[in-house]
């Protein structure tokens, strides 16, 4: 019996932890065949966001787009938050993938100094707080202070480049919206709704951009992606 493909792109300046919760959830099912490289060129990711080479990326793209191509019965791809947009190119590239999950995605440049005022004056009344939010709060700052600007430019330009492949989703998508999202504005899910074409699902949390560090809604919202993939 041949099995799911089911791809999770994690988003970047990360380890992978975010998602492992989930990997291990989709792993338990036999059909599925699980694939999460937690670190992968294009994503930004390790100590403070070093920048990665286009041609890393494009390996990167080429070499997913051959694991799609081999003999699965339906193709899942799920991209959190940066990993949306690469989620976007996928689709773009070949018509094989099922089903979308986008989780907090990240589809547009955060205005830094407005997102950082917010945070200092979201600290001064810490007490207004999820624990979740105390400690990303914190810990962005700190990271964010020491990031070479350089490195954010590339990201601006990724998201710049990406921007023109989301209107190439095709597949019925469900997007986990998280209502207290410290990057990503109501707006950008409505754009999203709006350009994607065929159904969209909208399952929406009182959490922050860092949901699966948060108790209070890892599970269900593991659960719910879980459904909606099992859904005919």
């Amino acid at each position: 019996m041949k099995k799911d493909l089911v791809i999770i792109i994690n988003g970047g300046g990360t380890n992978g932890a975010e998602l492992k919760g989930l990997y291990r959830k989709l792993n338990e099912n036999p059909n599925y065949f699980v694939f999460y490289p937690g670190f992968f060129p294009g994503v930004f990711v390790g100590e403070y966001f070093p920048k990665s080479t286009t041609k890393d990326f494009v390996r990167f793209i080429d070499e997913v787009i051959e694991m799609i191509n081999e003999d699965f019965n339906k193709v899942y791809v799920i991209g959190y938050s940066l990993g949306a947009s690469t989620t976007a190119i996928l689709c773009a590239r070949t018509d094989k993938i099922d089903k979308v999950v986008l989780i907090a995605p990240i589809i547009k440049n955060p205005k830094y100094s407005k997102f950082l005022r917010g945070l200092t004056k979201s600290l001064a009344y810490s007490k207004n707080l999820t624990r979740v939010q105390k400690i990303f709060y914190k810990e962005f700052i700190v990271r964010f202070s020491r990031v070479p600007k350089i490195h954010i430019w590339h990201l601006q330009k990724y998201l710049y480049y990406t921007r023109r492949y989301l209107r190439k989703i095709t597949q019925p998508t469900l997007i986990v919206e998280t209502l207290q999202d410290e990057m990503v504005k109501k707006k950008s899910i409505d754009f999203l709704q709006r350009v994607i074409k065929n159904d969209v699902v909208r399952y929406s949390v009182d959490s922050s951009h860092f949901l699966f560090f948060d108790k209070a809604v890892r599970v269900s919202v593991i659960d719910r992606i879980v459904d909606y993939l099992e859904e005919a």
